[in-house]
């Protein structure tokens, strides 16, 4: 059986069928733009990757110093820089809500990423301390030399890589019987960021005593040319301590003497020239001429010393200064002496 549609019925359907495209194209229109939308929005996002660790040298932590990618126009100050020598942890929580304020494109793997900053400096010498120290117990009334030794050598004071090196000593306290003291040092004087420590100590009195400069042997004479001068300890010293020159110029080694280091009056001998009963040769000298004559020294004697010599013509006891190798210089008049 077949059924006729009638005429309206077929009106409305056909009006029905050609509104149909243009739903399809505005609904098709509409997914176009939402689609654009989500690229656009993403655009807006820096992808990045987080650095594992940073060494800052100025006083600001910068996005990138915590965010590897990061373009330079958008690179600005989210932190101060932690003091010199101390390190700062960024947690994952705290480094999200970074990225989400300044439009960066990352979020944590892990509840453990992190980023540790470390703000760069130098750690001032304890060379530096002391001497530093010294200067200022000098300018106390401590006497002008002596070396400071700081018992708490381990501490450290690290300043800014572009800080002066420069120091600041307060509240200082010291006993000159003791020779103890102690006090504040700052380093560098006068910036905010500086660091304090306390330091205690002792300091010692210096005198300045002769050493050798270079190695002698025993058997060699010591000349003027083998001696400096060096600072030591006067606490180090006793009475047995060369402490002149005039000392040990002439004198010859007992035993090896090590370099720069004070020389006992044991450690040297005298270097003698004649010996008691070696035959030697006096000499006397006139204005108008120089006699000489044999003799048989009566003592030892270094260069220098004065002994006693018989003359081997006359028999007679002259006295003389030992001048050379078994050579005496009579020291009266020489004709008299000689004979």
């Amino acid at each position: 059986m077949h059924r006729h549609i009638r005429p309206l019925a077929l009106a409305t359907l056909l009006a029905g069928l050609s509104a149909l495209p243009a739903q399809i194209s505005a609904q098709a229109s509409q997914t176009l733009v939402s689609t654009a939308r989500v690229p656009a929005a993403a655009a807006a996002l820096l992808p990045v990757s987080l650095q594992s660790t940073s060494l800052v040298y100025g006083r600001s932590i910068m996005l990138g110093d915590l965010f590897s990618g990061v373009e330079s126009d958008r690179n600005i100050e989210v932190d101060r820089a932690p003091l010199p020598g101390e390190r700062r942890i960024y947690t994952a929580s705290t480094l999200q809500r970074l990225a989400q304020k300044h439009g960066l494109e990352w979020r944590p793997n892990s509840p453990l990423d992190k980023v540790a900053v470390e703000r760069a400096s130098l750690v001032v010498p304890m060379e530096e301390v002391e001497r530093e120290m010294r200067q200022a117990l000098i300018d106390a009334g401590a006497p002008a030399e002596i070396e400071v030794n700081i018992y708490n050598r381990g501490l450290r004071l690290h300043i800014a890589t572009d800080a002066p090196m420069n120091f600041a000593v307060d509240r200082l306290s010291f006993d000159n019987r003791t020779q103890r003291f102690q006090a504040a040092i700052t380093a560098p004087a006068g910036d905010p960021e500086a660091q304090t420590q306390q330091v205690s100590g002792r300091f010692y009195n210096l005198v300045s005593v002769p050493v050798l400069s270079r190695s002698i042997l025993p058997g060699d004479i010591i000349q003027e040319r083998d001696i400096t001068w060096k600072m030591v300890r006067a606490g180090q010293l006793n009475g047995a301590v060369v402490g002149q020159p005039e000392e040990i110029v002439g004198t010859i080694p007992r035993r090896p003497i090590p370099i720069n280091q004070p020389i006992r009056t044991t450690d040297v001998k005298p270097n003698i020239l004649a010996k008691r009963g070696d035959k030697v040769t006096l000499i006397a000298a006139t204005p108008t001429m120089q006699l000489t004559a044999l003799g048989i020294a009566q003592e030892s004697g270094a260069e220098g010393d004065l002994i006693q010599v018989i003359n081997s013509s006359s028999k007679k006891a002259v006295r003389g200064r030992v001048v050379g190798p078994n050579t005496v210089e009579v020291i009266t008049n020489g004709h008299v002496a000689l004979n």
